[in-house]
């Protein structure tokens, strides 16, 4: 074991340094490094479209149902990975893949049937791991400049699922875990967005959310008119090579001392 993690290490040592040099200036070489990603994932819309009369809540203040406008619903997330760019020959395009492990959701109204006096939200989370395939396109040198837009897919796994409930009349809190066969295990989204050094917006509609359709308690179907929803993205992606060093001093003199070189940008 100690052995195999020394070869791990060192495998790992070799990657890094090899993304830390990068090809020369003259050279017409792809451009392939690592990029960490962290960054917030907001969602404001309900995941709905139009009323669901099919849902209704039996609660202590009565009958309720969904309502249409359902107000302020910001749901945040996260998102957390590593991206692995292939910046191409041409200097202006490339490919973006990679994996990260995402938090999204969306959120609910209900309001009672006869004075709607009273109120309870319910929000839905999920926990995914999340593949991107993204393509690269910009003006100028995207790797030189980090400055390009983005179009693609991103394809989610959900490892987890719950809903929580918040009443209008009582500071108490429900939650509880969906059923296996009510959520989706597999859920898409079309990715547009853009990158300006390392910073980055993307938008994110998501075609099948990940709650079930035709999941069903009795004779209803609680999740029937959930359709996709739009999430926006803000993160930081910081790309593991030395574009870092040459925009910051002193990342570049603690390159230095690592390397022992003055290597071209």
């Amino acid at each position: 074991m100690k052995r195999l993690s020394i070869i791990l290490f060192a495998i790992m040592a070799f990657t890094l340094n090899a993304n830390a040099q990068g090809p020369s200036e003259d050279s017409k070489e792809e451009y392939r490094y690592w990029s960490f990603l962290l960054g917030l994932n907001h969602s404001f819309g309900g995941g709905n479209s139009g009323d669901n009369n099919d849902v209704m809540l039996h609660t202590n203040k009565g009958d309720m149902y969904r309502t249409k406008g359902s107000g302020f619903n910001y749901v945040p997330g996260f998102q957390i990975g590593m991206l692995y760019n292939i910046d191409l020959k041409n200097n202006k395009t490339g490919i973006l893949t990679g994996l990260e492990v995402t938090a999204y959701g969306f959120k609910h109204a209900f309001e009672d049937v006869k004075t709607s006096k009273y109120t309870l939200k319910e929000t839905y989370r999920a926990m995914s791991v999340a593949v991107p395939l993204l393509f690269k396109f910009g003006t100028q040198d995207i790797y030189r400049e980090m400055q390009y837009f983005n179009i693609g897919v991103r394809a989610h796994y959900n490892i987890m699922a719950q809903r929580g409930q918040k009443a209008s009349w009582t500071s108490q809190k429900y939650g509880e875990k969906l059923e296996a066969d009510a959520k989706n295990n597999l859920s898409v989204s079309a990715v547009l967005g853009v990158n300006y050094k390392m910073l980055s917006l993307d938008v994110d509609y998501m075609f099948m959310n990940f709650v079930n359709p035709d999941y069903t308690i009795g004779d209803k179907k609680p999740f029937n008119h959930v359709k996709g929803n739009i999430y926006i993205a803000t993160s930081l992606k910081m790309p593991l090579t030395r574009w870092l060093s040459v925009h910051n001093w002193q990342a570049e003199k603690f390159r230095r001392k690592l390397h022992g070189t003055e290597s071209s940008y």
